[in-house]
């Protein structure tokens, strides 16, 4: 396997997804604005919903033959997220790719996790620390790009992309 990145409706075949880079961005669900006295405010509402940027340099680009702009796809990222740990459950913001999630003590020790269902998350005892995993995003493309430099032989490929 070359990447953990999956997107639905998207194929990578071999040499078109070595070294991916991807950027999760939170969205403002609102507007920022200044007030009469200079202070900023931010008119909107609470809650975080992501913005993406995928890209590629590699010998060739992903399949665009399913992909459409407008398209919703599922996106297990190659991002991961992180989360503190205040005891021995946690809720996850969003739902994991499977087998991502690994859980640390402050000290840095892992932490054992006993299941896992959905978004719940139950540790082996009551800690304090950090839980990371790579999510899974509902994301709409809203722009993607192929590029080819002919006398390098690379290729490269570019996927932006807004969660629903």
């Amino acid at each position: 396997m070359e990447t953990e990145l999956v997107i639905s409706h998207v194929g990578f075949p071999p040499l078109s997804a070595r070294g991916c880079t991807q950027e999760l961005v939170p969205l403002a669900l609102g507007q920022f604005r200044r007030t009469v006295n200079g202070d900023l405010v931010f008119l909107g509402v609470q809650g975080k919903k992501y913005k993406t940027i995928v890209s590629c340099e590699d010998k060739t680009s992903f399949t665009s033959d399913e992909l459409l702009p407008g398209m919703v796809v599922d996106v297990q990222c190659i991002q991961r997220l992180w989360q503190k740990i205040e005891g021995p459950q946690v809720v996850l913001d969003r739902y994991p790719v499977e087998d991502s999630i690994c859980a640390l003590s402050e000290a840095r020790d892992l932490i054992k996790i006993i299941c896992f269902n959905g978004k719940e998350v139950t540790l082996d005892n009551q800690h304090s620390g950090y839980l990371s995993y790579r999510p899974i995003l509902k994301m709409r493309v809203t722009r993607f790009s192929l590029t080819t430099d002919e006398w390098g032989g690379k290729a490269g490929w570019r996927l932006e992309m807004e969660e629903v």
